[in-house]
């Protein structure tokens, strides 16, 4: 096939896809990026079938590789099959709600909500059938073919009326009906648009030839009196007598879906930059960029109230945005493939979709508001994450610490910030504390009158956060701490410092201690000896009340 710049391409027929590159063995066709799913490749066999190399698995397929839908997504309520080939195109009919398509397939189709076909298909001659449009009547409706030729249908009688209208030397890509049913535009591969009157289908101006060369999309302005265009560069916002109004630049990259605000106040553009934009119609002033989508975005409409605007894309998915907060609302809507078309019903109750994959989806428009909410207010937690059992927590009794003489072992002079006080105890100290041991297990039943009450039971996990052991308030002294020996040169300038000449010397890198009023001082062995034991029984401590607390029934 030749591209719009004149380029020679290789498209995949049976799987829509296009390549600039020569399809030859070992030559990678895509570009990266191009695969809705990262670490996947294009490859062709010498048999000239197309194959994927997925560099995830290190493992081929000849299935075009598609993202996994999470567990718990949002299901159509319908899913529509009956096209053999590629979907275009969708409409809604109002009076009757059922669902209009288009098709490579050469057929136009009509559907009930529910899936059943309604009527024949009405076949056209002229090739795939790549867009449509219904009369604001909904009596009749027109189709552009690849072959150029647009051809009018009566929809009741499932009949051709008169003879394809001619003009266009290439595939039509898009059409509209003015809202006064008195004109019809078309736009095309060939870089023009064309207005036709539909009651003798012969053209009512001479073409526009428009500067962004394919025509991907063409609106007329609720009150009828212009209409835009887009694709390449800018959107065209064109009078009735085919003059540029203006042109509204933003987009980095071709514009493929427009449609306009009831009140023509401001127009909504979905394009292959991947975003969707909403700018004000009178001065082309951008207002909103609504940014998700990983793919080109190929379709956007709008709910018939106007709150919610709907795309779809190439990375397979539908999103819903809100055009109040500027958000998407849920986790997108999942299609098996690129989605070419988006249209919303009349009463504003379902979404069609559809696209390479063939089939129709059927989306419930309240059901996937709903499970928005619900996905809003309940985030995904990280399934790697290992949830800990609840903690339970000891009360320390506020006297459990009173008469253990506890010394800090700085020497005076010397500022030693808490965090490196060491321990001096005594036997007697130990001794005390030993014995208070047993009182961390006892577990009051009653719950009153007892120091050791049993805290709240409640997960570090829990949504009202960690609750902290509460330990009753205590004197500085009484703050135990385990710091590390001081250094040598420091330890002994110190000593020369704080005690002067008339002090005994003590031995290198041994803390020296404050002796107590009724006690003389320990050497410096008994020291160091009955400091590790107290540290050791301040860890047994710690450990004790941070352990699980035993269970009423005793187990």
């Amino acid at each position: 096939m030749t591209s719009s710049d004149g380029e020679i391409q290789f498209q995949d027929d049976t799987l829509v896809m296009t390549s600039r590159n020569r399809p030859l063995p070992g030559v990678r066709l895509d570009v990266p990026g191009y695969l809705a799913v990262p670490g996947w490749e294009w490859h062709i066999s010498p048999l000239g079938r197309s194959y994927f190399v997925d560099h995830n698995t290190q493992t081929t397929s000849w299935k075009k590789p598609k993202p996994e839908r999470p567990a718990g997504s949002l299901k159509p309520e319908c899913v529509i099959e009956g096209h053999s080939d590629c979907i275009w195109s969708l409409a809604c009919l109002g009076t009757s709600d059922n669902i209009m398509s288009v098709s490579d397939d050469r057929a136009i189709r009509q559907w009930k909500r529910d899936g059943e076909p309604v009527g024949k298909p009405l076949n056209s001659d002229g090739g795939g059938i790549g867009s449509m449009v219904v009369s604001p009547d909904e009596t009749m409706v027109v189709c552009g073919s690849t072959d150029g030729r647009l051809r009018l249908w009566n929809i009741k009688e499932g009949s051709m009326i008169g003879d394809p209208w001619e003009g266009h030397n290439a595939p039509v890509r898009c059409l509209d009906w003015s809202r006064n049913s008195l004109e019809i535009a078309s736009g095309s591969q060939d870089g023009t648009i064309r207005r036709w009157n539909p009651n003798t289908g012969r053209q009512i101006t001479p073409p526009i030839e428009t500067s962004h060369g394919w025509v991907m999309d063409v609106k007329y302005c609720p009150k009828g009196d212009k209409f835009m265009s887009g694709r390449n560069g800018p959107i065209c916002v064109w009078s009735r007598d085919g003059k540029l109004l203006i042109e509204i630049n933003g987009h980095e990259n071709w514009v493929s879906s427009l449609c306009w605000s009831k009140d023509g106040a401001h127009i909504f553009s979905g394009s292959n930059d991947r975003t969707i934009r909403k700018w004000q119609a009178i001065d082309g002033q951008e207002l909103v960029v609504l940014r998700g989508h990983t793919h080109p975005v190929r379709s956007i409409c709008l709910t018939p109230d106007e709150r919610y605007i709907v795309s779809g894309s190439e990375d397979f998915s539908i999103r819903i945005w809100d055009l109040k907060t500027n958000q998407a609302v849920g986790d997108p809507l999942l299609h098996d493939d690129q989605v070419f078309a988006v249209v919303a019903s009349h009463d504003g109750k379902y979404i069609a979709s559809a696209g390479i994959d063939k089939k129709i989806y059927v989306w419930s428009l309240e059901a996937a508001l709903i499970n928005g909410v619900v996905a809003a207010a309940n985030p995904p937690t990280n399934s790697n994450t290992t949830r800990l059992p609840p903690i339970h927590a000891r009360r320390i009794p506020p006297t459990f610490f009173d008469d253990i003489d506890i010394h800090s072992s700085t020497s005076p002079g010397v500022h030693c910030p808490s965090s490196h006080r060491t321990l001096a105890p005594s036997i007697e100290s130990a001794r005390a504390l030993f014995a208070r041991i047993p009182s961390l297990f006892h577990h009051s039943r009653s719950g009153a009158g007892d120091e050791l009450q049993q805290t709240q039971r409640q997960g570090i996990f829990s949504r009202r956060g960690p609750r902290a052991v509460q330990v009753a308030a205590v004197r500085d002294k009484q703050t135990l701490f385990v710091a590390p020996r001081p250094k040598q040169k420091q330890q002994q300038s110190s000593q020369l410092h704080g005690q002067g000449s008339s002090s005994q010397s003590q031995p290198t890198g041994t803390p020296t201690p404050v002796p107590n009023s009724s006690t003389q001082a320990p050497t410096a062995a008994a020291v160091t000896m009955k400091s590790r034991v107290l540290t050791v029984l301040a860890r047994l401590v710690l450990l004790i009340c941070c352990a699980p607390l035993p269970s009423t029934d005793g187990h």
